[in-house]
């Protein structure tokens, strides 16, 4: 059976197909997951891959795919897939991912979450650039903060309003009356919501006719919450999609218990020539982790916008550097975390990353 190597693009992704009398590979590339990285462009021992301008991509100036591969030279050997630490391009042998096998190589990236220790405080994922983070509480009830009781003297109530006014937490309402010659009254009863209710008596102190009464048996003003006994009460759950995450450990710095571990595929440093720099913002669209930007407080100098990086949150990926128009971008790689076999074809493949 001859072999036979086709290309097909749907929705901008990429799948390169060959099919041989022993085994059938697949090439996959998806658009979404793809941060323009280059690093599958670097490693590909053929040249069968090119980037697209990346930095009118990220702005928004033209739409075209991230890269394209070229299904002529691609021998299918999948060292970019297994190069690719976000999970943006993946080979299958007869149906089977090469990730999930021990004998390749692979770029390892991690991130693991302590339930037990998390507190549910929803930073991770308000931080996030990826939205990769989802937190879910339950709350216990209001109650379990305040309880307590009001009354209000309807006889004594001329129904002005006032205290609704004041309210805090909008418990209090009035309830209004249809006008007309049979019924004069604007409004007809007045009703306060208990469960928005905090109890705070400003309701009761804001009453010219002293016709309300409250009294809280639970308030925090009374006695401080012991905040290890709340937590107790709180359930949810924080969820981590694993193929979203690019391990720029916003999360793990941001987390006040500690609960995030995030390990890096890279190590070394971004250098960045700020004079040279002329401000497009290229980098900073294109960064998945806002690593990058313009401090306010340098505002632009004489030579030029400062551009700064985080070099906490940095992955070391490169997406910066292809996007820059005027190459003022430099990626210095000192190490790379891999797992699995060790090829020497693709240890040697993976060394183009280290400079």
């Amino acid at each position: 059976m001859a072999i036979n190597t086709e290309k097909e693009v749907c929705n901008g992704n990429i799948k390169i197909i060959r099919e041989g009398s022993a085994e059938k590979r697949v090439l996959n590339w998806m658009d979404e997951q793809c941060i323009g990285c280059g690093i599958c462009k670097d490693v590909c021992p053929v040249e069968a891959i090119e980037m697209g301008p990346l930095g009118a991509i990220f702005k928004g100036l033209i739409e075209a795919p991230k890269l394209d591969i070229d299904n002529k030279k691609c021998v299918l050997c999948g060292i970019c897939a297994s190069s690719c630490p976000f999970n943006a391009m993946d080979l299958e042998i007869d149906g089977n991912s090469i990730k999930e096998l021990p004998q390749y190589l692979k770029v390892r990236k991690d991130i693991t979450l302590n339930q037990e220790t998390c507190v549910l405080c929803k930073q991770c994922e308000i931080v996030c650039p990826q939205e990769a983070i989802s937190v879910e509480r339950e709350l216990p009830e209001r109650k379990t903060l305040v309880l307590g009781e009001i009354y209000i003297n309807k006889d004594i109530c001329v129904l002005c309003g006032i205290c609704a006014e004041y309210c805090p937490a909008d418990a209090i309402d009035l309830i209004k009356n249809d006008l007309n010659p049979l019924n004069l009254n604007p409004y007809g009863d007045i009703v306060v919501d208990t469960d928005a209710c905090v109890y705070c008596k400003v309701c009761e102190k804001a009453c010219p006719h002293e016709a309300i009464e409250v009294v809280c048996y639970k308030c925090p003003f009374v006695k401080r919450i012991k905040i290890p006994e709340l937590y107790k009460e709180i359930k949810g759950q924080t969820t981590i999609d694993k193929d979203a995450c690019v391990s720029c450990s916003w999360c793990e710095k941001i987390c006040p218990v500690n609960a995030i571990v995030v390990e890096k595929p890279f190590e070394g440093e971004l250098i960045i020539k700020k004079d040279e720099c002329n401000g497009c913002r290229a980098c900073i669209e294109v960064c998945p982790c806002n690593a990058l930007t313009f401090p306010k407080s340098e505002g632009q100098g004489l030579k030029g916008p400062r551009l700064v990086v985080n070099p906490e949150v940095c992955i070391l990926c490169g997406a910066c550097v292809n996007a820059c128009p005027a190459k003022v971008l430099e990626v210095k790689r000192t190490k790379i975390d891999t797992v699995g076999s060790k090829i020497p074809s693709w240890e040697n493949a993976l060394k183009k990353l280290v400079n």
